[in-house]
């Protein structure tokens, strides 16, 4: 009897440490799976002009290092709208692959164009109508009206994973970068043909520290009808 004992002491023994074993996997598989949510940080970058002057309208990327990441994905719809004769948004970035539908809100006629490297279309529009385009090359993509000479836009086509927009404050929020060391680039419309654009490499460790780019001497803005309380940009 006392061998029979010892082998169903060993048994129930056995099944505790099988058990263990089972909740100590699924608690490792738990924490590799939140591993990257925790990894994940957020990067705020300001732009400014050389007087140390917030500037609007300017592209952020930001490209962590390893592997590459697919091209950022939008949150909505990509729609340049017509409206009071100008493009809105003024600037507005594109993933690498991504379309962009063009719409009239205008009570006028519009005829959109570009003849930029990255992509050469046009569309008339009548008032209401919509027209779309698919976006396969990385590059700046300058929009124009054949109607209305004033109306000017820019699309930045990006193969980055991470890209924003600054506000009016000079600052565009990336979020949810890896934990890895990150190189972020700025450009902006108004840089001169031939002008390097800004960028910098931040460490992994710096991630949540906020990041300065300083763009170089910029061209006069000239759309008609820019808030002065953006100081011009």
């Amino acid at each position: 009897m006392g061998f029979a004992g010892g082998t169903d002491h060993g048994r129930a023994m056995m099944k505790t440490g099988r058990m263990a074993l089972i909740r100590l996997e699924a608690f490792l598989a738990a924490s590799l799976a939140l591993a990257p949510l925790a990894r994940a940080a957020d990067l705020t970058v300001m732009v400014v002009d050389g007087g140390g002057r917030p500037v609007a309208d300017a592209v952020v990327t930001a490209t962590p290092e390893g592997a590459a990441l697919p091209p950022m994905t939008p949150s909505a719809p990509l729609i340049v709208d017509q409206i009071d004769e100008a493009f809105m948004p003024y600037v507005m970035v594109v993933p690498k692959g991504g379309a962009v539908t063009f719409r009239n809100s205008d009570l006028t006629r519009h005829h959109v164009y570009s003849y930029s490297e990255a992509a050469k279309f046009e569309f008339v529009l009548s008032p209401g109508q919509i027209g779309q385009r698919k976006f396969d090359q990385a590059g700046v993509v300058a929009l124009g009206c054949n109607i209305h000479d004033h109306m000017i836009a820019h699309l930045y086509v990006t193969a980055a994973p991470f890209a924003a927009v600054t506000g009016r404050d000079g600052t565009a929020k990336l979020s949810g970068l890896p934990a890895a060391g990150v190189t972020v680039a700025a450009w902006q419309p108004r840089l001169k043909p031939g002008t390097t654009a800004p960028q910098r490499t931040v460490a992994a460790t710096a991630l949540g520290a906020p990041v300065t780019l300083t763009l170089p001497a910029l061209l006069p803005d000239t759309r008609q009808g820019v808030d002065p309380e953006r100081g011009g940009y």
